[in-house]
Protein backbone atom coordinates (compact mmCIF):
# COMPACT_ATOMS: atom_id res chain seq x y z
CA UNK A 1 0.00 0.00 0.00
CA UNK A 2 1.27 3.50 -1.32
CA UNK A 3 2.06 5.98 1.79
CA UNK A 4 -0.31 9.02 1.70
CA UNK A 5 0.91 12.36 1.08
CA UNK A 6 -0.19 14.17 4.30
CA UNK A 7 -2.72 16.79 2.73
CA UNK A 8 -1.04 19.85 4.18
CA UNK A 9 2.20 19.30 1.93
CA UNK A 10 0.74 19.26 -1.51
CA UNK A 11 0.67 22.95 -2.51
CA UNK A 12 3.98 23.30 -1.00
CA UNK A 13 5.34 20.60 -2.98
CA UNK A 14 3.64 22.57 -5.73
CA UNK A 15 4.82 25.55 -4.68
CA UNK A 16 8.50 24.34 -4.70
CA UNK A 17 8.10 23.07 -8.47
CA UNK A 18 6.85 25.57 -9.79
CA UNK A 19 9.30 27.94 -8.26
CA UNK A 20 11.95 25.41 -9.50
CA UNK A 21 10.69 25.61 -12.80
CA UNK A 22 9.98 29.01 -13.04
CA UNK A 23 13.80 29.79 -11.35
CA UNK A 24 15.38 26.96 -14.26
CA UNK A 25 13.37 29.02 -16.98
CA UNK A 26 14.19 32.82 -15.83
CA UNK A 27 17.76 31.55 -16.01
CA UNK A 28 17.76 30.40 -19.23
CA UNK A 29 16.01 33.39 -20.75
CA UNK A 30 19.04 35.21 -18.51
CA UNK A 31 21.45 32.94 -20.88
CA UNK A 32 19.46 33.95 -24.07
CA UNK A 33 19.48 37.41 -23.29
CA UNK A 34 22.95 38.01 -22.61
CA UNK A 35 23.76 35.86 -25.81
CA UNK A 36 21.81 38.33 -27.31
CA UNK A 37 23.23 41.17 -25.93
CA UNK A 38 26.85 39.35 -27.29
CA UNK A 39 25.79 39.22 -30.93
CA UNK A 40 24.33 42.62 -31.46
CA UNK A 41 27.99 44.18 -29.53
CA UNK A 42 29.79 42.15 -32.01
CA UNK A 43 27.58 43.14 -34.93
CA UNK A 44 27.99 46.90 -33.62
CA UNK A 45 31.78 46.13 -33.00
CA UNK A 46 31.98 44.84 -36.67
CA UNK A 47 30.00 47.45 -37.94
CA UNK A 48 32.51 50.66 -36.04
CA UNK A 49 35.49 48.47 -37.24
CA UNK A 50 34.54 48.25 -40.86
CA UNK A 51 33.72 52.50 -40.79
CA UNK A 52 37.33 53.22 -39.89
CA UNK A 53 38.89 50.42 -42.40
CA UNK A 54 36.32 52.03 -45.48
CA UNK A 55 37.28 55.77 -44.12
CA UNK A 56 40.78 55.27 -44.30
CA UNK A 57 40.74 53.33 -47.88
CA UNK A 58 38.96 56.04 -49.03
CA UNK A 59 41.40 58.68 -48.22
CA UNK A 60 44.18 56.34 -49.64
CA UNK A 61 42.02 56.21 -52.78
CA UNK A 62 42.54 60.18 -52.94
CA UNK A 63 45.91 60.27 -52.59
CA UNK A 64 46.08 57.43 -55.22
CA UNK A 65 44.10 60.30 -57.58
CA UNK A 66 46.46 62.75 -56.15
CA UNK A 67 49.77 61.19 -56.86
CA UNK A 68 48.40 60.59 -60.55
CA UNK A 69 47.62 64.10 -60.69
CA UNK A 70 50.74 65.00 -59.44
CA UNK A 71 52.32 62.92 -62.46
CA UNK A 72 50.60 64.03 -64.96
CA UNK A 73 52.47 67.53 -64.47
CA UNK A 74 55.72 65.53 -64.07
CA UNK A 75 56.11 66.75 -60.83
CA UNK A 76 55.91 70.32 -61.37
CA UNK A 77 52.37 71.84 -59.77
CA UNK A 78 51.75 75.20 -59.04
CA UNK A 79 50.15 76.03 -56.22
CA UNK A 80 47.46 77.49 -57.80
CA UNK A 81 46.59 74.45 -59.86
CA UNK A 82 46.99 72.50 -56.70
CA UNK A 83 44.46 74.60 -54.97
CA UNK A 84 41.96 73.99 -57.97
CA UNK A 85 42.59 70.32 -57.46
CA UNK A 86 41.92 70.15 -54.04
CA UNK A 87 38.91 72.23 -54.11
CA UNK A 88 37.09 69.97 -56.53
CA UNK A 89 37.62 67.07 -53.78
CA UNK A 90 35.38 68.68 -51.21
CA UNK A 91 37.55 67.69 -48.75
CA UNK A 92 35.73 69.16 -45.74
CA UNK A 93 32.54 67.63 -46.93
CA UNK A 94 32.98 64.41 -49.07
CA UNK A 95 36.38 63.48 -46.34
CA UNK A 96 35.40 64.82 -42.73
CA UNK A 97 37.98 64.12 -40.45
CA UNK A 98 40.98 64.75 -42.63
CA UNK A 99 43.58 67.35 -41.88
CA UNK A 100 44.86 68.19 -45.07
CA UNK A 101 46.00 66.78 -48.62
CA UNK A 102 49.01 67.77 -49.62
CA UNK A 103 52.58 67.35 -51.94
CA UNK A 104 56.36 66.80 -50.22
CA UNK A 105 58.81 67.04 -53.48
CA UNK A 106 62.48 65.69 -53.18
CA UNK A 107 64.73 68.68 -53.68
CA UNK A 108 68.63 68.56 -54.89
CA UNK A 109 69.50 70.41 -51.67
CA UNK A 110 68.54 72.32 -48.56
CA UNK A 111 69.15 75.57 -50.25
CA UNK A 112 70.79 77.08 -53.57
CA UNK A 113 70.01 77.88 -57.03
CA UNK A 114 68.45 74.24 -58.28
CA UNK A 115 66.03 74.46 -55.04
CA UNK A 116 64.91 77.90 -55.20
CA UNK A 117 64.94 77.41 -59.40
CA UNK A 118 62.46 73.88 -58.72
CA UNK A 119 59.84 75.84 -56.53
CA UNK A 120 59.53 78.92 -58.71
CA UNK A 121 58.28 76.39 -60.95
CA UNK A 122 55.50 75.18 -58.59
CA UNK A 123 54.99 79.05 -57.15
CA UNK A 124 56.33 77.86 -54.08
CA UNK A 125 59.22 80.40 -53.26
CA UNK A 126 57.62 81.66 -50.12
CA UNK A 127 58.60 78.08 -48.82
CA UNK A 128 61.86 77.81 -46.65
CA UNK A 129 63.12 74.38 -45.70
CA UNK A 130 63.29 73.31 -42.34
CA UNK A 131 65.56 72.20 -40.24
CA UNK A 132 68.07 74.22 -42.15
CA UNK A 133 70.64 71.75 -41.27
CA UNK A 134 72.40 69.92 -44.67
CA UNK A 135 71.68 66.44 -45.53
CA UNK A 136 71.96 63.88 -48.34
CA UNK A 137 68.07 63.39 -48.97
CA UNK A 138 65.72 66.54 -48.76
CA UNK A 139 62.05 66.47 -49.01
CA UNK A 140 59.84 69.67 -48.22
CA UNK A 141 56.16 70.17 -48.01
CA UNK A 142 55.25 72.23 -51.30
CA UNK A 143 51.55 72.22 -50.94
CA UNK A 144 49.02 71.44 -48.42
CA UNK A 145 45.32 71.95 -48.67
CA UNK A 146 43.49 74.04 -46.93
CA UNK A 147 45.89 76.07 -46.53
CA UNK A 148 44.83 77.41 -43.35
CA UNK A 149 46.92 78.42 -40.44
CA UNK A 150 47.54 75.02 -39.08
CA UNK A 151 48.58 73.65 -42.72
CA UNK A 152 50.54 76.72 -43.21
CA UNK A 153 52.83 76.44 -40.14
CA UNK A 154 53.85 73.16 -42.08
CA UNK A 155 55.07 74.50 -45.64
CA UNK A 156 58.71 73.74 -46.28
CA UNK A 157 59.16 70.94 -43.31
CA UNK A 158 61.04 68.02 -44.30
CA UNK A 159 59.43 64.98 -43.08
CA UNK A 160 62.07 62.74 -44.13
CA UNK A 161 64.75 64.66 -40.97
CA UNK A 162 62.05 63.25 -38.65
CA UNK A 163 62.62 59.08 -37.60
CA UNK A 164 58.69 58.00 -37.81
CA UNK A 165 58.14 59.68 -41.11
CA UNK A 166 60.86 58.92 -42.36
CA UNK A 167 60.40 54.91 -41.75
CA UNK A 168 56.96 55.07 -43.47
CA UNK A 169 58.49 57.95 -46.42
CA UNK A 170 61.17 54.75 -47.18
CA UNK A 171 58.59 51.46 -46.45
CA UNK A 172 55.86 53.62 -49.48
CA UNK A 173 59.17 54.57 -51.70
CA UNK A 174 60.43 50.81 -52.06
CA UNK A 175 57.64 49.14 -51.94
CA UNK A 176 55.32 51.89 -54.31
CA UNK A 177 52.34 51.40 -52.22
CA UNK A 178 51.05 53.73 -49.59
CA UNK A 179 52.38 53.39 -46.16
CA UNK A 180 51.13 54.66 -42.81
CA UNK A 181 53.44 55.90 -40.28
CA UNK A 182 53.70 55.67 -36.19
CA UNK A 183 52.31 57.98 -33.34
CA UNK A 184 53.75 61.68 -34.38
CA UNK A 185 53.15 65.03 -32.90
CA UNK A 186 51.81 66.86 -36.23
CA UNK A 187 53.75 69.74 -37.41
CA UNK A 188 49.69 71.79 -37.24
CA UNK A 189 49.98 71.60 -33.46
CA UNK A 190 50.70 75.24 -33.27
CA UNK A 191 48.08 75.87 -30.09
CA UNK A 192 47.98 74.23 -26.67
CA UNK A 193 45.14 71.44 -27.46
CA UNK A 194 46.99 68.66 -28.69
CA UNK A 195 46.31 66.10 -30.63
CA UNK A 196 47.99 62.75 -31.70
CA UNK A 197 48.77 62.14 -35.32
CA UNK A 198 50.28 60.01 -38.11
CA UNK A 199 50.71 60.89 -41.81
CA UNK A 200 49.81 58.36 -45.47
CA UNK A 201 52.01 58.63 -48.05
CA UNK A 202 51.54 57.22 -51.32
CA UNK A 203 54.68 57.42 -53.84
CA UNK A 204 55.00 59.72 -56.60
CA UNK A 205 57.37 58.47 -59.68
CA UNK A 206 58.75 59.81 -62.88
CA UNK A 207 56.70 58.49 -65.21
CA UNK A 208 53.69 57.42 -63.08
CA UNK A 209 54.04 53.48 -62.41
CA UNK A 210 56.44 52.05 -60.10
CA UNK A 211 59.66 50.76 -61.71
CA UNK A 212 60.39 47.38 -61.50
CA UNK A 213 63.31 47.12 -59.19
CA UNK A 214 64.26 48.45 -56.01
CA UNK A 215 67.06 51.13 -57.17
CA UNK A 216 65.37 52.16 -60.10
CA UNK A 217 62.26 53.11 -57.21
CA UNK A 218 64.60 55.54 -55.42
CA UNK A 219 65.93 56.96 -58.34
CA UNK A 220 62.22 57.78 -60.04
CA UNK A 221 60.70 59.51 -57.34
CA UNK A 222 59.36 62.80 -57.29
CA UNK A 223 58.14 63.01 -54.08
CA UNK A 224 55.01 61.93 -52.11
CA UNK A 225 51.45 62.84 -51.98
CA UNK A 226 50.39 62.60 -48.26
CA UNK A 227 47.81 63.46 -46.20
CA UNK A 228 48.24 64.53 -42.08
CA UNK A 229 45.77 63.34 -39.58
CA UNK A 230 44.98 64.36 -36.54
CA UNK A 231 43.53 61.27 -34.75
CA UNK A 232 40.89 62.69 -32.54
CA UNK A 233 39.32 64.62 -35.47
CA UNK A 234 39.74 61.71 -37.85
CA UNK A 235 37.64 59.46 -35.71
CA UNK A 236 35.35 61.89 -34.14
CA UNK A 237 34.37 62.52 -38.14
CA UNK A 238 33.82 58.93 -38.65
CA UNK A 239 31.78 58.31 -35.76
CA UNK A 240 30.44 61.62 -34.84
CA UNK A 241 29.41 62.66 -31.34
CA UNK A 242 26.75 61.09 -29.22
CA UNK A 243 25.14 62.11 -26.10
CA UNK A 244 24.61 58.27 -26.10
CA UNK A 245 27.20 56.58 -27.55
CA UNK A 246 26.57 52.96 -28.27
CA UNK A 247 30.47 52.31 -28.31
CA UNK A 248 33.43 53.95 -26.60
CA UNK A 249 36.90 53.14 -28.83
CA UNK A 250 40.23 53.58 -27.72
CA UNK A 251 43.04 53.50 -30.84
CA UNK A 252 46.47 52.13 -30.27
CA UNK A 253 49.36 52.39 -32.40
CA UNK A 254 51.03 49.02 -33.13
CA UNK A 255 50.11 48.11 -29.38
CA UNK A 256 48.32 48.65 -26.34
CA UNK A 257 50.06 50.81 -24.33
CA UNK A 258 49.48 53.98 -22.93
CA UNK A 259 52.00 55.56 -24.51
CA UNK A 260 50.75 54.46 -28.10
CA UNK A 261 47.54 56.02 -27.37
CA UNK A 262 46.02 58.03 -30.21
CA UNK A 263 42.42 58.46 -29.68
CA UNK A 264 39.82 57.69 -26.77
CA UNK A 265 36.03 58.54 -27.11
CA UNK A 266 35.66 58.77 -23.51
CA UNK A 267 36.29 60.89 -20.63
CA UNK A 268 39.11 59.10 -18.01
CA UNK A 269 41.44 56.60 -18.15
CA UNK A 270 40.81 53.00 -20.39
CA UNK A 271 41.88 51.68 -17.55
CA UNK A 272 39.45 52.91 -15.23
CA UNK A 273 36.84 51.82 -18.53
CA UNK A 274 37.60 48.23 -18.71
CA UNK A 275 36.79 47.47 -15.46
CA UNK A 276 33.28 49.36 -15.68
CA UNK A 277 31.89 48.32 -18.89
CA UNK A 278 29.90 45.12 -19.30
CA UNK A 279 31.09 44.36 -22.92
CA UNK A 280 34.55 44.26 -24.37
CA UNK A 281 36.52 43.39 -27.49
CA UNK A 282 39.67 44.60 -29.23
CA UNK A 283 40.77 43.80 -33.05
CA UNK A 284 43.55 44.45 -35.34
CA UNK A 285 43.29 46.59 -37.77
CA UNK A 286 45.81 46.43 -40.80
CA UNK A 287 46.08 49.79 -43.06
CA UNK A 288 49.05 50.44 -45.48
CA UNK A 289 51.63 48.93 -43.98
CA UNK A 290 50.60 49.71 -40.00
CA UNK A 291 49.15 48.12 -37.97
CA UNK A 292 46.16 49.37 -34.89
CA UNK A 293 44.88 48.14 -32.03
CA UNK A 294 41.14 49.45 -31.54
CA UNK A 295 39.35 48.31 -28.19
CA UNK A 296 35.59 48.40 -27.88
CA UNK A 297 33.79 49.16 -25.02
CA UNK A 298 29.87 49.19 -24.77
CA UNK A 299 28.57 52.71 -24.16
CA UNK A 300 25.27 54.05 -22.62
CA UNK A 301 23.58 53.68 -25.83
CA UNK A 302 24.09 49.78 -26.08
CA UNK A 303 23.03 49.64 -22.20
CA UNK A 304 19.30 51.37 -22.71
CA UNK A 305 18.78 48.52 -25.52
CA UNK A 306 20.05 45.62 -23.95
CA UNK A 307 17.80 43.05 -23.08
CA UNK A 308 18.74 41.72 -19.80
CA UNK A 309 16.13 41.75 -16.85
CA UNK A 310 13.44 39.99 -18.69
CA UNK A 311 14.63 36.67 -16.38
CA UNK A 312 13.56 38.37 -13.05
CA UNK A 313 10.34 39.06 -14.98
CA UNK A 314 10.03 35.97 -16.03
CA UNK A 315 10.27 34.38 -12.85
CA UNK A 316 7.38 36.97 -11.62
CA UNK A 317 5.01 35.51 -13.82
CA UNK A 318 5.97 32.50 -13.28
CA UNK A 319 5.69 32.55 -9.59
CA UNK A 320 2.31 34.15 -10.30
CA UNK A 321 1.28 31.05 -12.42
CA UNK A 322 2.42 28.68 -9.83
CA UNK A 323 0.80 30.78 -6.94
CA UNK A 324 -2.79 30.79 -8.85
CA UNK A 325 -2.09 26.99 -9.57
CA UNK A 326 -1.09 26.36 -5.94
CA UNK A 327 -4.44 28.40 -4.95
CA UNK A 328 -6.42 26.11 -7.01
CA UNK A 329 -4.35 22.93 -5.81
CA UNK A 330 -5.28 24.51 -2.16
CA UNK A 331 -9.07 24.85 -3.14
CA UNK A 332 -9.24 21.42 -4.91
CA UNK A 333 -7.71 19.69 -2.37
CA UNK A 334 -9.76 20.89 0.38
CA UNK A 335 -12.88 19.72 -1.64
CA UNK A 336 -11.58 16.29 -2.44
CA UNK A 337 -10.73 15.84 1.59
CA UNK A 338 -14.53 16.72 2.00
CA UNK A 339 -15.40 14.26 -0.55
CA UNK A 340 -13.44 11.63 0.69
CA UNK A 341 -14.38 11.93 4.27
CA UNK A 342 -18.25 11.02 3.10
CA UNK A 343 -17.07 8.17 1.39
CA UNK A 344 -16.29 4.94 3.39
CA UNK A 345 -14.15 3.00 0.64
CA UNK A 346 -10.61 3.27 1.92
CA UNK A 347 -9.29 2.32 -1.70
CA UNK A 348 -11.43 4.76 -3.98
CA UNK A 349 -10.39 7.73 -1.45
CA UNK A 350 -6.78 6.68 -2.00
CA UNK A 351 -7.62 6.16 -6.01
CA UNK A 352 -9.11 9.71 -5.81
CA UNK A 353 -5.76 11.13 -4.23
CA UNK A 354 -3.59 9.61 -6.39
CA UNK A 355 -5.71 10.67 -9.61
CA UNK A 356 -5.53 14.25 -7.96
CA UNK A 357 -2.20 14.54 -7.67
CA UNK A 358 -1.19 13.77 -11.28
CA UNK A 359 -3.95 15.73 -12.43
CA UNK A 360 -2.37 18.72 -10.43
CA UNK A 361 1.29 17.74 -11.75
CA UNK A 362 0.16 17.89 -15.42
CA UNK A 363 -1.83 21.20 -14.74
CA UNK A 364 1.41 22.41 -13.45
CA UNK A 365 3.76 21.36 -16.61
CA UNK A 366 0.98 22.13 -18.78
CA UNK A 367 0.57 26.40 -17.32
CA UNK A 368 4.52 26.68 -16.97
CA UNK A 369 4.74 24.88 -20.80
CA UNK A 370 2.23 27.96 -21.57
CA UNK A 371 4.01 30.51 -19.89
CA UNK A 372 7.70 29.24 -20.98
CA UNK A 373 6.40 29.55 -24.79
CA UNK A 374 4.53 33.08 -24.40
CA UNK A 375 7.95 34.55 -23.13
CA UNK A 376 9.78 32.87 -25.85
CA UNK A 377 7.68 34.12 -28.19
CA UNK A 378 7.27 37.18 -27.39
CA UNK A 379 11.42 37.91 -27.18
CA UNK A 380 11.48 37.03 -30.75
CA UNK A 381 9.52 39.53 -31.76
CA UNK A 382 12.40 42.14 -31.80
CA UNK A 383 10.47 44.69 -29.48
CA UNK A 384 12.47 46.98 -26.98
CA UNK A 385 12.72 46.06 -23.74
CA UNK A 386 9.92 47.94 -22.93
CA UNK A 387 7.09 46.97 -25.42
CA UNK A 388 8.24 43.38 -24.78
CA UNK A 389 8.06 44.07 -20.68
CA UNK A 390 4.17 45.18 -21.32
CA UNK A 391 3.50 42.58 -24.07
CA UNK A 392 4.41 40.05 -21.84
CA UNK A 393 2.51 41.09 -18.69
CA UNK A 394 -0.51 41.84 -20.85
CA UNK A 395 -1.08 38.17 -22.63
CA UNK A 396 0.26 36.97 -18.62
CA UNK A 397 -2.41 38.79 -17.33
CA UNK A 398 -5.05 37.57 -19.69
CA UNK A 399 -4.06 33.68 -19.10
CA UNK A 400 -3.87 34.20 -15.16
CA UNK A 401 -8.20 35.83 -15.50
CA UNK A 402 -8.74 32.54 -17.42
CA UNK A 403 -7.09 30.79 -14.60
CA UNK A 404 -9.16 32.57 -12.33
CA UNK A 405 -12.57 31.90 -14.26
CA UNK A 406 -11.30 28.31 -13.82
CA UNK A 407 -10.78 28.34 -10.55
CA UNK A 408 -13.88 29.44 -9.71
CA UNK A 409 -15.53 26.44 -11.48
CA UNK A 410 -13.08 24.27 -9.90
CA UNK A 411 -11.57 23.44 -13.08
CA UNK A 412 -14.53 21.89 -14.09
CA UNK A 413 -15.12 24.03 -17.70
CA UNK A 414 -16.05 28.01 -18.16
CA UNK A 415 -18.85 29.46 -19.59
CA UNK A 416 -18.40 30.74 -23.62
CA UNK A 417 -20.46 34.34 -22.90
CA UNK A 418 -18.54 34.56 -19.41
CA UNK A 419 -15.06 34.47 -21.08
CA UNK A 420 -15.81 36.48 -23.39
CA UNK A 421 -16.94 39.81 -20.86
CA UNK A 422 -14.24 38.58 -18.56
CA UNK A 423 -11.00 39.27 -21.63
CA UNK A 424 -13.19 42.37 -23.05
CA UNK A 425 -13.23 43.77 -18.88
CA UNK A 426 -10.03 45.82 -19.65
CA UNK A 427 -11.21 47.73 -22.20
CA UNK A 428 -14.55 49.09 -20.98
CA UNK A 429 -14.39 52.60 -22.86
CA UNK A 430 -14.35 50.47 -26.33
CA UNK A 431 -17.15 48.07 -24.99
CA UNK A 432 -20.09 50.00 -26.55
CA UNK A 433 -18.20 49.59 -30.10
CA UNK A 434 -17.76 45.95 -29.94
CA UNK A 435 -21.20 43.53 -29.96
CA UNK A 436 -21.12 40.37 -28.92
CA UNK A 437 -23.52 37.77 -29.49
CA UNK A 438 -24.29 34.05 -28.78
CA UNK A 439 -25.61 30.97 -26.61
CA UNK A 440 -24.07 30.27 -23.95
CA UNK A 441 -21.52 27.03 -24.33
CA UNK A 442 -19.73 25.09 -21.73
CA UNK A 443 -16.17 25.25 -22.57
CA UNK A 444 -13.18 22.45 -20.80
CA UNK A 445 -10.83 24.16 -19.75
CA UNK A 446 -7.94 23.57 -22.39
CA UNK A 447 -10.65 24.85 -24.81
CA UNK A 448 -11.14 27.96 -22.54
CA UNK A 449 -7.36 28.56 -22.07
CA UNK A 450 -6.72 28.89 -25.87
CA UNK A 451 -9.69 30.43 -26.88
CA UNK A 452 -8.97 33.10 -24.00
CA UNK A 453 -5.49 33.99 -25.19
CA UNK A 454 -6.22 34.23 -28.53
CA UNK A 455 -9.41 36.69 -27.87
CA UNK A 456 -7.04 38.40 -25.89
CA UNK A 457 -4.48 38.30 -29.67
CA UNK A 458 -7.23 40.08 -31.20
CA UNK A 459 -8.61 42.66 -29.21
CA UNK A 460 -4.79 43.58 -29.02
CA UNK A 461 -4.15 43.74 -32.06
CA UNK A 462 -7.61 45.39 -33.00
CA UNK A 463 -6.38 48.18 -30.43
CA UNK A 464 -3.78 48.77 -31.59
CA UNK A 465 -3.92 48.40 -35.33
CA UNK A 466 -7.65 47.69 -36.37
CA UNK A 467 -11.06 48.82 -35.86
CA UNK A 468 -10.70 49.98 -32.56
CA UNK A 469 -7.52 52.24 -32.76
CA UNK A 470 -9.71 54.87 -34.55
CA UNK A 471 -13.05 56.30 -32.96
CA UNK A 472 -15.55 54.97 -35.76
CA UNK A 473 -14.49 51.04 -35.97
CA UNK A 474 -16.66 48.44 -34.93
CA UNK A 475 -15.88 44.68 -33.81
CA UNK A 476 -18.70 42.32 -34.24
CA UNK A 477 -17.96 38.54 -32.53
CA UNK A 478 -20.76 36.19 -32.81
CA UNK A 479 -20.50 31.88 -31.93
CA UNK A 480 -23.12 29.08 -32.06
CA UNK A 481 -23.17 25.65 -31.56
CA UNK A 482 -23.76 23.15 -33.74
CA UNK A 483 -23.06 19.44 -34.79
CA UNK A 484 -20.64 17.41 -37.13
CA UNK A 485 -21.24 13.59 -37.72
CA UNK A 486 -23.14 13.21 -34.34
CA UNK A 487 -20.24 15.21 -32.26
CA UNK A 488 -20.63 18.78 -30.92
CA UNK A 489 -18.72 21.55 -32.24
CA UNK A 490 -17.92 25.59 -31.50
CA UNK A 491 -18.04 28.18 -34.03
CA UNK A 492 -16.80 31.57 -33.17
CA UNK A 493 -16.57 34.26 -35.95
CA UNK A 494 -14.90 37.77 -35.27
CA UNK A 495 -15.39 40.27 -37.77
CA UNK A 496 -13.67 43.90 -38.03
CA UNK A 497 -14.63 47.03 -40.00
CA UNK A 498 -14.82 50.74 -39.96
CA UNK A 499 -11.14 50.71 -38.56
CA UNK A 500 -8.17 51.73 -41.08
CA UNK A 501 -7.34 49.83 -44.27
CA UNK A 502 -6.17 46.46 -43.72
CA UNK A 503 -3.39 44.62 -45.39
CA UNK A 504 -1.84 41.32 -45.20
CA UNK A 505 1.47 41.13 -42.74
CA UNK A 506 4.86 40.92 -43.92
CA UNK A 507 5.08 38.17 -41.12
CA UNK A 508 3.26 36.24 -38.71
CA UNK A 509 3.51 37.43 -35.03
CA UNK A 510 3.14 35.54 -32.09
CA UNK A 511 -0.70 36.59 -31.93
CA UNK A 512 -0.97 34.64 -35.65
CA UNK A 513 1.22 31.82 -34.61
CA UNK A 514 -1.38 31.10 -31.61
CA UNK A 515 -4.26 31.60 -33.39
CA UNK A 516 -3.69 29.54 -36.47
CA UNK A 517 -0.99 26.86 -35.13
CA UNK A 518 -1.84 26.85 -31.59
CA UNK A 519 -5.41 26.08 -31.82
CA UNK A 520 -5.40 23.93 -34.58
CA UNK A 521 -2.56 21.39 -33.31
CA UNK A 522 -3.71 21.63 -29.67
CA UNK A 523 -7.61 21.39 -30.24
CA UNK A 524 -8.27 19.94 -33.35
CA UNK A 525 -9.56 22.30 -34.94
CA UNK A 526 -9.85 24.66 -37.96
CA UNK A 527 -8.81 28.60 -38.06
CA UNK A 528 -9.38 30.99 -41.32
CA UNK A 529 -7.13 34.20 -40.56
CA UNK A 530 -8.09 36.68 -43.40
CA UNK A 531 -7.16 40.52 -44.05
CA UNK A 532 -9.25 41.87 -46.59
CA UNK A 533 -8.69 45.84 -46.46
CA UNK A 534 -12.25 46.67 -44.68
CA UNK A 535 -11.38 44.73 -41.51
CA UNK A 536 -9.66 41.60 -40.07
CA UNK A 537 -11.29 37.94 -40.09
CA UNK A 538 -11.23 35.06 -37.94
CA UNK A 539 -13.03 32.06 -38.12
CA UNK A 540 -12.49 28.96 -35.38
CA UNK A 541 -14.05 25.77 -35.37
CA UNK A 542 -13.54 23.35 -32.69
CA UNK A 543 -14.70 20.44 -31.65
CA UNK A 544 -16.31 20.78 -27.58
CA UNK A 545 -15.68 17.10 -26.95
CA UNK A 546 -19.42 16.24 -25.20
CA UNK A 547 -19.01 19.87 -23.92
CA UNK A 548 -22.98 20.67 -22.87
CA UNK A 549 -24.89 23.02 -24.15
CA UNK A 550 -25.95 26.71 -21.62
Amino acid sequence: MRRRIPPHILPWLVVAIGLLASGVAAWQVDRLSRAKDLDRFNSSVQSAHDDVANRLQAYISVLRATAGFIVARDGVVTREEFHAYAQRLQLPRIYPGIQGIGYSAVLPEVRGPRTQALLARMDATDVAVKPPESRREVHAIVHLEPLDARNRAALGFDMYSEPARRTAMIRSRDTGRSAMSGKVELVQEIDRQKQAGFLIYHPVYRGGTAPPDLAARRAALLGFAYSPFRADDLLRGIFGEEEQPRLHIAVYDNAIAPGNLLHKSFAGEPEALARTARLSAARSLEIAGRRWQVVYYSGPGFELDRTRGLGPVFFAGGAIATMLVAGASWWQLRARLAAEAEIAARRRSEQQRELLVGELNHRVKNTLATVQSIAAQTLREGKSLKETRESFEARLLALSETHNLLTREHWEGAGLQELVQLELAPYGGERERIAAEGDDVLLSPEIALALGMALHELTTNALKYGALCGRVGRVSITWRRWEEAGAPWLTLSWVESGGPPVAPPQSRGFGSRLIETGLRRQLRGRVELTFPPEGVRCRIDLPLEGAAGG
